[in-house]
């Protein structure tokens, strides 16, 4: 007897299973691309089950992965989103660049600001990925932590379909690499977060939050630690970031 084999499109697929989690949690699917660069980078995709729903890119932390995210993708899917959690180069599933291992354990702290540089290429390569996918790519919202809000200024500069970014734990110069003239030049809302606990991150909000051309929108928690951690202590985080981002993604008047 032989075996029909069905083929379906990713948005069609994502649709197809968030529409049967609807009730349970979102349902992620596993993805992997390469970037101009020559990284294979793997990710976690869950959709809004609509391809016109704005994207949501999230960065994590050094020496984390993609699956630090899980507190917050569902709040962000539930405000209407298509998220794309992702393993950033040398991290994760993500530590394979034209046939050669490249694992983040092996580098030194002193050369790793070269990586946070090349970050843009991982963006970039996401979003390319996800229009040919044909999803929103015109409405993203970038969301990092602690280094990979780094890379969200920075790549921010390069795509003007990123619409907002938020920073969890942002650093002024993390491994070297001076994000302020990115935090000046980036016209978009930006939502800054941090705890007093973790000094260095609150003071470096602070300064970007003075920098960004609107202020930005600062929250300095008492306690709670750095990056993702917060997520632990603060649980009522993931909707505040979910709400900040729905609303800066909305379209513009001309596009409505």
């Amino acid at each position: 007897m032989s075996a029909r084999i069905l083929w379906l499109s990713l948005p069609l697929a994502l649709a197809l299973a968030a529409g049967a989690e609807q009730t349970r949690r979102p349902l992620s699917l596993p993805v992997s691309f390469e970037t101009s660069d020559g990284f294979v980078l793997e990710g976690d995709l869950t959709s809004a089950a609509d391809a016109s729903a704005p994207v949501a890119v999230l960065l994590h932390m050094y020496r984390s992965d993609r699956s630090a995210w899980a507190p917050l993708v569902p709040d962000l899917v539930s405000a209407g989103f298509t998220v794309l959690a992702l393993d950033q180069r040398a991290h994760g599933g993500s530590q394979q660049r034209r046939g050669e291992k490249v694992d983040v354990a092996s580098i030194p702290r002193t050369e790793f600001g070269e990586l946070i540089r090349e970050g843009v290429h991982d963006v970039e390569g996401a979003l390319r990925y996800l229009g040919r996918q044909e999803m929103a790519t015109n409405r993203v919202v970038l969301i990092g932590a602690s280094y990979g809000c780094s890379v969200a200024l920075l790549s921010a500069q390069k795509s003007s379909g990123v619409r907002a970014l938020v920073l969890l734990s942002p650093g002024t110069n993390y491994f070297g690499v001076d994000v302020l003239p990115a935090a000046s030049g980036f016209p978009g809302p930006v939502l800054l977060i941090a705890a007093e606990d973790d000094r260095p991150s609150a003071e470096s909000a602070r300064v970007i939050a003075k920098r960004h051309p609107g202020g930005g929108d600062l929250e300095i928690y008492d306690s709670g630690g750095h990056g993702t951690h917060l997520f632990g202590p603060r649980p009522e985080l993931t909707r505040r970031i979910a709400e900040f981002a729905k609303k800066a993604a909305l379209p513009a008047a001309s596009e409505r």
